[in-house]
């Protein structure tokens, strides 16, 4: 991808108009009641504006504008981003019954699907060369859906903290581009990722906690979340399945890593105790995290951290072109160590418990007096 004078306006506009549109759109928010109220889950001070994934939206739109040319190739991206984005601002606005939402994304992922000749056709070498490349066959079209929705998911339920799902969006936008560059993608998929990840970058600047900033002046929403996990689906998905790319369909599963092993877990410990995988609870990894006494800044940086290295390990192991079964093996041993962690997080809650209370204990005995020497004057 150069950087040409349409490339570098395209980025600068995405970032730009994201900053501007988010506080032209709070004062409306608030007259329609678009807006988070504080309860037992959400303990934020005060009402804040569901406006995030509007704005991101828009400027994403506008930035595009200096890349005309691409809007037809990019027609399936753009309507799928658009219903999840209408769909998620109908579930900011009256709560919209979690089957009816899982029905939009359906049929957003099927309409993608079906129109856009994008689908998961192999998963790569997972059990080694032996085996060879795993074909998907006649599911492939089912499977692709299945991974689309997912992963809308799994992206809306990381949205727990101040920063944290746009954090984890704006990496792995990120190095989707970086990915794609590196494998000699079409610059129309690197510029796209790069620019939604600039729009996803605007919109921390007034949802992160920062030294400048301690709570957050807007939030994503349903609307933010799911619509950005649906274009980090279809750029994943485009960029591994392009014309010549030696992408690894494993790298991809390794930049997404963090929040789809976190969905998996947590869904499948909700079904064992009886209760729907899309049931609202505080057991997902940020939350374990924040509750065995970290802030909620040091837990939003260890997420990001978490993000950016199983996302590195994807793009370094196809680059050295590593084993792809190799690669398949360690991610099974993360997803399964993490889901023994989960069905333990008690204990590990109770030991950080115990830790803290001990460093209290010592903080609170007092500290001898120093002994300095005595230096006697001369004279």
């Amino acid at each position: 991808m150069d950087l040409t004078v349409p490339t570098a306006t395209t980025l600068i506009a995405a970032i730009l108009m994201t900053v501007a549109l988010i506080p032209v759109l709070a004062t409306p928010a608030r007259v329609l009641g678009l807006v988070d109220n504080p309860c037992h889950r959400k303990r934020h001070e005060g009402q804040i504006p569901l406006t995030g994934g509007l704005a991101m939206f828009l400027a994403f739109l506008a930035a595009l504008i200096f890349q005309w040319s691409w809007l037809p190739s990019l027609a399936s991206l753009l309507m799928g981003m658009g219903v999840m984005l209408a769909v998620g601002l109908t579930d900011d606005l009256i709560d919209v019954r979690p089957l009816y939402r899982l029905a939009w994304q359906v049929l957003a992922a099927t309409v993608f699907v079906l129109f856009s000749g994008l689908e998961v056709i192999q998963m790569g070498q997972l059990f080694g060369t032996w085996v060879g490349p795993i074909g998907m066959g006649p599911f492939s079209e089912v499977f692709t859906v299945a991974c689309v929705v997912f992963l809308i998911n799994a992206i809306n339920m990381s949205d727990g903290m101040d920063g944290l799902a746009g954090g984890i969006c704006f990496f792995t936008l990120l190095m989707l581009g970086l990915l794609g560059w590196m494998d000699g993608a079409s610059p129309m998929l690197v510029l796209v990722s790069f620019t939604v990840a600039l729009s996803v970058l605007g919109f921390l600047l007034f949802n992160i906690q920062t030294p400048w900033r301690s709570r957050a002046s807007a939030f994503m929403g349903d609307a933010g979340s799911m619509m950005l996990g649906f274009a980090i689906a279809w750029l994943a998905i485009a960029i591994a399945t392009a014309e010549g790319s030696t992408v690894y369909p494993i790298s991809i599963a390794w930049l997404l890593l963090v929040p789809a092993m976190d969905t998996l877990a947590v869904s499948v410990r909700r079904i064992r105790q009886g209760r729907s995988p899309m049931s609202a609870d505080r057991c997902h990894l940020h939350h374990i995290l924040h509750r065995s006494g970290w802030s909620n800044q040091t837990t939003v940086r260890i997420v990001h951290l978490l993000v950016l290295l199983s996302g590195a390990i994807g793009v370094l192991g196809w680059w050295v072109q590593a084993s792809e079964g190799l690669m398949f093996g360690l991610a099974a041993l993360v997803m399964l160590g993490y889901m023994q962690f989960l069905a333990r997080a008690h204990r590990f809650l109770r030991w950080r418990q115990r830790r803290l209370r001990i460093e209290e204990l010592v903080d609170t005995i007092p500290q001898p007096p120093s002994r300095e020497p005595i230096i006697q004057r001369e004279g």
